[in-house]
Order: C-alpha cells, then sequence, then structure tokens
C-alpha cells in the first residue's frame, strides 16, 4: 500500500512530456513523474477544488493507479479503477450464490467469523498494555455469545445481531481506550447517526476512523476490482442502491487494522483539538497534517508482513489473496470458504505490569536498583500522560 494524499486548495494533474505533473499552485509544491516510476499505487484527493486532465487520468489507469476522492467530511466519494478484467462467469456465479440462501448464509457466516477473531486478538493484544481491557472477561462474554447463537439457529438476521453484540463488547472496550488516551476529545459511541456509516462524526476520534475507513474502503475496491467482483452484490449486508454491498463485506475483514491505527496515532500523544476543523454544522474533519499521520499508520500496518501460506506477506497482498480466495469458492473452483489473516501482535516493551512496576519505584529503590533519577522521572511522566515509553535492555535486566 503506496497511497498519496492530495489536500488543500488549486491541486491539478496533468500530463506533460510523458510526465505526470502533479502540483498545488497556492502552495508551490511540484511533483514529476516518469512512466513507469511511480512509487505510488493509489492517489487520495481530500481537496476542494483543483484540475483532473483526461490524459492525466488515462495515464494513472495505465499505470493501475486508483483515483480516490474524498469531500469535505472525509467520507469517500468515488473510486476511479484501472479497468476491471472481462469475467461473466464469476459475475453470473455471484449472483447466484447471493440468491441462494444456503450458499449466501455460508459466505456471511465466513465473513463474521474472521472479523470476530480478529476483534477478539485486538482486545487480547491490547489488554496487555490498558487495565481499562479486562481480556478474560471479554473470552467468556465471546463465548457465550457464540453459543447463544449457535442455539438461535442460523439466518441473516440472526448473524447480523450476533455480530452488533459482538460490536458493542469490542466498542465497549476501545470507548475506555480512546478516553484513557484523548477525554478531551469525548468519544462516546460508533452508534450515534452522525458517527456511523462514514457519516459526519462529531468528535475527533470518530473523524478518525471515518476517514481511515475511507482509505480502507479505496484499498478494498482495488483489490475486488482487479479480480473482476461485482461490488454491488454483497453477502453480508443486503442490497442498497446507495451502498456497494460487497466492498461493506469485505471490508468488515480489516476494520481493525484501521481501529488500530487510531490508536497508534493516539498513543504518540501528538494531536490536539487544533488539529482538526470544525465545520459550521459542527462537524468534525481532519487537517491536511493529520490525515497525513492517520495514513501513515495505516499504511505501515497494511505493510506489515505476516507469515501467510508458508511465506512472509504484507496484510496487503493477504487482502488481495482472500478476496481472491472468494471469488474461486464462488466460481466453483473451492468446495470450502475460509478467511485466514494472520493474526497481528504488538510488538511493544511496555507492557502494562512493567508500566506498573516503574510507577511504583520510589526514591529509595531507585537508588538501590540504580536507574537514572532523570530516566526514571521522564517515565513515570511518561506513563501518567499516557505516552508509549521504550524500555531499553539494561532497564529491563533491572527490573526483572
Amino acid at each position: 500500500m503506496q497511497p498519496l494524499i492530495l489536500s488543500g486548495f488549486g491541486v491539478q494533474l496533468k500530463v506533460d512530456r510523458r510526465r505526470l505533473i502533479i502540483e498545488n499552485r497556492l502552495e508551490k509544491k511540484r511533483q514529476e513523474f516518469l512512466p513507469f516510476q511511480i512509487p505510488y499505487d493509489s492517489i487520495i484527493i481530500d481537496g476542494n477544488y483543483g484540475v483532473v486532465s483526461f490524459e492525466a487520468m488515462r495515464w494513472l489507469m495505465s499505470h493501475k493507479i486508483s483515483l480516490s476522492l474524498l469531500n469535505w467530511n472525509g467520507n469517500l466519494m468515488s473510486v476511479t479503477l484501472p479497468r476491471e478484467p472481462i469475467s461473466g462467469k464469476l459475475k453470473i456465479r455471484q449472483y447466484e450464490a447471493y440468491l441462494d440462501g444456503r450458499k449466501r448464509m455460508y459466505i456471511a457466516e465466513s465473513i463474521i467469523k474472521e472479523k470476530v477473531r480478529q476483534s477478539q486478538n485486538i482486545l487480547k493484544e491490547l489488554s496487555k498494555y490498558y487495565h481499562e481491557i479486562d481480556y478474560k472477561r471479554i473470552e467468556t462474554s465471546f463465548t457465550n455469545e457464540y453459543k447463544f447463537y449457535e442455539r438461535k439457529g442460523k439466518n441473516i438476521g440472526f448473524l447480523m445481531n450476533h455480530e452488533g453484540r459482538i460490536a458493542d463488547i469490542y466498542w465497549d472496550c476501545l470507548y475506555k481506550v480512546f478516553n484513557s488516551l484523548y477525554p478531551e476529545f469525548n468519544f462516546r459511541s460508533r452508534n450515534s447517526n452522525l458517527a456511523s456509516h462514514n457519516r459526519n462524526s462529531s468528535d475527533e476520534v470518530n473523524s478518525l476512523l471515518n476517514y481511515g475507513y475511507s482509505v480502507m474502503d479505496s484499498e478494498v475496491r482495488r483489490s475486488a476490482n482487479s479480480i473482476g467482483l461485482d461490488y454491488s452484490i454483497g453477502f453480508l449486508h443486503e442490497l442498497r442502491d446507495s451502498r456497494p454491498s460487497l466492498i461493506c463485506d469485505l471490508q468488515e475483514l480489516y476494520r481493525w487494522l484501521v481501529d488500530l491505527s487510531v490508536i497508534q496515532l493516539l498513543e504518540e500523544k501528538k494531536l490536539s483539538k487544533k488539529d482538526f476543523v470544525v465545520t459550521e454544522h459542527y462537524h468534525i474533519r481532519l487537517r491536511e497534517k493529520t490525515a497525513k499521520m492517520l495514513v501513515e499508520k495505516i499504511k505501515s500496518n497494511f505493510n506489515d508482513r505476516a507469515f501467510y501460506k508458508g511465506a512472509n506477506f504484507t496484510y496487503e497482498n493477504i487482502l488481495y489473496d482472500n478476496v481472491n480466495t472468494l471469488a474461486n469458492f464462488i466460481i466453483g473452483k473451492k468446495d470450502r470458504l475460509e478467511f485466514n489473516i494472520p493474526l497481528i501482535q504488538l510488538n511493544r516493551n511496555d507492557e502494562r505490569d512493567q508500566r506498573d512496576r516503574i510507577l511504583s519505584i520510589g526514591t529509595e529503590e531507585r537508588k538501590r536498583l540504580g536507574i537514572n533519577k532523570s530516566t526514571l522521572w521522564y517515565q513515570q511522566k511518561y506513563i501518567k500522560e499516557g505516552k508509549r515509553i521504550k524500555l531499553y535492555k539494561k532497564t529491563k535486566e533491572i527490573l526483572s
């Protein structure tokens, strides 16, 4: 995943002598790329006015670079993608799978099964660093919810209710994490009319989440487009004229990655209310710098490598392979469908037990352990402020 974010006023994309020219005249910024020498695989325009020439669009499509347009609130308005493969047989089988109640249910359950697995894993990883998350209680809640769903019977309605109850458990935990990091952002939930479904957000955390989901939406569309699936025919989400149901389905597999990226950005403690814009209708949107910081986190996580099918692949490539697995199941090349995304592990060395240990050290113990006075003061200060700390090998040995 290598997106280029273009923000501000007066952005222009044009072609001059085979070169793609990207410039912002107001900010006097200019970039030039020769054919097949551009390091980006997508361009996201988060601006208010500008110009994209027909030749620039042809240049991007011939280089298989998607062009996404976000509106004022950071929500995805449209995506221009390279020509999809002609696969009439795949689309026909996709429609047939949707109309086949048993097959549709099987696909929908496979999506939710993987989403729940990933959600539980993220909470397990976060519980190592946040007292607010009681993982044993969460594990019990997830198990009880699954047993309840199995007893009630299986149809799309029950499945969506099951997913909704799991989501309530999940967001209750993230609510505690977000508010422990930035209580001044007043995050309440994802369930309000303004916050959910990528609508206008009423607080800073939801504006970050909405923007991140828009970036992920663009990435999911690229994978689905390259395979030739029909966006409008999903299996979990009901068909709506205004919603690409399949994209909504596939996003469920990766929403955790955006949630994690937002948490990682907040953990750096670099944001304030000045990094957001309040519209005349009291909605919150990201400033250019904030958007780029978030996209960098998402990009880093998407490009992180994990062991998958005998080798190390990026999560971006794993996403493509899982979408391709779905296509192969739909067309009959596979008898079983199993989404299999490697569980991410948070590689930090400041687990909550170690943080508690550092906070408990007084003057006499510090002297006995041989810890530098200023080192301990700063680490205790950062912990109290909710910031991440880095424990070096010598410090870890002293504390062990």
